[in-house]
């Protein structure tokens, strides 16, 4: 009887996120699910060749929260960023490179912000056809340091859900 409420309760707890679910494309080139309730969105064009787009907190006890999706073409001649242009990173950044949602030789790396919350950046390269490196994606998150473990939690899920569905065809 347990696992059958278990069960019934996960299944309502997925309709409800779901319900509130939005889904975001801007001039077919980025595209994610977010949750109306729980963030604010904000976009900047620069350019025909760069993309910012926002998504803010607006759960008041989450402090501020924010994640940017920032893509822009490489210029001509222009190449990726390879680890030697991070060396100057703060030392308290490391910098790593690996997979992440999806993305290969993606470089992300933490740095501590002002008000004592943490950044976290991720910058993958984003392929062609052909292969060939044409764009990059920056995505930032920031988050201030929450004293309730319940609330940070949560925050911390809502923010993986709208990553998890992430997707950017240039």
């Amino acid at each position: 009887m347990k696992k059958l409420f278990a069960i019934l309760l996960v299944a309502i707890l997925t309709l409800t996120a779901t319900a509130f679910a939005a889904t975001y494309t801007y001039k077919d080139d980025i595209a994610f699910k977010y949750n109306e309730e729980f963030f604010e969105i904000s976009m900047d064009d620069h350019t025909d060749d760069e993309d910012l787009v926002i998504l803010t907190g607006k759960e008041a006890t989450w402090g501020d929260t924010f994640i940017r999706i920032h893509l822009r073409d490489l210029d001509d001649g222009e190449a990726f960023p390879t680890m030697e242009n991070f060396t100057a990173m703060p030392d308290a950044s490391e910098v790593t490179q690996g997979e992440w949602n999806g993305f290969k030789d993606v470089f992300m790396y933490t740095v501590e912000n002002v008000e004592g919350g943490m950044e976290y950046y991720f910058i993958a390269p984003v392929t062609d056809d052909d292969g060939e490196v044409e764009d990059i994606l920056t995505v930032n998150i920031g988050v201030s340091e929450v004293d309730d473990e319940g609330v940070a939690m949560n925050r911390d899920d809502l923010i993986s859900d709208v990553l998890d569905t992430l997707k950017v065809d240039d």
